[in-house]
């Protein structure tokens, strides 16, 4: 049996800096670890000390740059996810713009570490390697747990009941941080775009957290309701009472939440970004979109053709089976053995 050792730092990070929101390697990560050990891995989640085959880095935190350099020094298997683009510091952090090109520098001196580095997309690999990253790089989604995120009617009736979305009513739903990368911006002017129907609800799931910038500050809220942080243990609720969920994001290395929406049958509507090239269809997974204006103009066509959501929400399931998570487990347990028997 294979063994490895899943480092994420997240609580050592959150004792540091208290945060709501763990993101998408929080949520993601505990229920990777499950399946792997369904199949058959042995798993240490932040137990570097252990004894292990492969060690799997997630994010380059000081500790985990350490635990680098060990298994570096050893000639030990290491694995670093790139999860953390140096690009998504602007428009996020505070003083991003300027903090950019120390975490750039410092990020591509940690990714080379990696025995293999991992990208959830194929635009992941791209970006590091233009960055200076070597590799070798090896493409595997952060997948979807389609068991957990799956539409439930009375949890999303009991959503819309208490944000004062009526039956009849369209709620246009996005979920993530509130900084301005997300396209806040966007989704604000999309509502206000939309002030001749009364019938259209405009929520956006999700707050700012310490060191962050807040959309909000730079953007008046417009039309849109902003409930803040949902716990994780409520989140199925949100996406099932959506008609539409929209990704405005500028930046992603995946985007999460946009898999979530999609496994719990949401019409998706995204920014047309480079991020999404190579496996999100548009007019088969998804409708995407580039401009202000056009995410407006192709919402609407959206909510007042049934048929035409009809099916951008059997092809948003489709694209949430394309990325299950199983797949992604197996792909991994494949990429351990091989470096466990000394492969690259």
């Amino acid at each position: 049996m294979v063994s490895v050792c899943m480092l994420t730092e997240l609580e050592r990070y959150r004792a540091i800096i208290p945060f709501k929101n763990p993101g998408g390697m929080g949520t993601n990560v505990p229920m990777v670890v499950k399946e792997l050990e369904r199949i058959g891995v042995k798993v240490f989640l932040n137990e570097p000390k252990n004894e292990y085959d492969v060690l799997h880095l997630h994010s380059p935190l000081p500790d985990s740059y350490l635990w680098a350099l060990k298994r570096r020094k050893a000639r030990r298997p290491l694995v670093v996810h790139g999860r953390h683009l140096p690009e998504l510091v602007k428009g996020g952090f505070i003083g991003g713009s300027l903090m950019y090109p120390i975490v750039r520098a410092y990020s591509v001196g940690f990714y080379n570490m990696g025995t293999v580095v991992v990208g959830a997309t194929p635009y992941v690999c791209k970006s590091l390697a233009k960055d200076g990253v070597r590799g070798p790089f090896k493409v595997i989604p952060n997948g979807i747990n389609r068991e957990v995120f799956k539409r439930n009617e009375a949890l999303g009736a009991k959503f819309r009941e208490r944000w004062g979305v009526k039956d009849s009513d369209k709620l246009v739903l996005s979920v993530g941080l509130r900084i301005p990368r997300k396209g806040v911006d966007t989704f604000v002017k999309m509502s206000e775009a939309m002030n001749d129907r009364k019938d259209v609800k405009f929520v956006w799931v999700g707050a700012s957290e310490a060191l962050l910038q807040d959309a909000l500050d730079e953007t008046a809220p417009g039309n849109v309701s902003f409930p803040g942080h949902v716990p994780f243990d409520e989140i199925v609720g949100v996406y099932s009472a959506a008609d539409v969920f929209v990704f405005p994001t500028r930046a992603e290395s995946y985007g999460n939440v946009m898999l979530e929406a999609a496994s719990c049958g949401c019409p998706l509507l995204v920014r047309d970004i480079p991020v999404y090239e190579e496996w999100v269809v548009d007019g088969k997974h998804c409708v995407k979109a580039r401009t202000d204006e056009e995410f407006s103009g192709k919402l609407r066509a959206m909510l007042d053709d049934d048929a035409a959501r009809s099916t951008m929400r059997q092809g948003a399931r489709l694209l949430a089976e394309e990325h299950d998570i199983k797949k992604t487990a197996i792909m991994l347990k494949e990429l351990y053995e091989s470096l466990a028997a000394g492969g690259g």
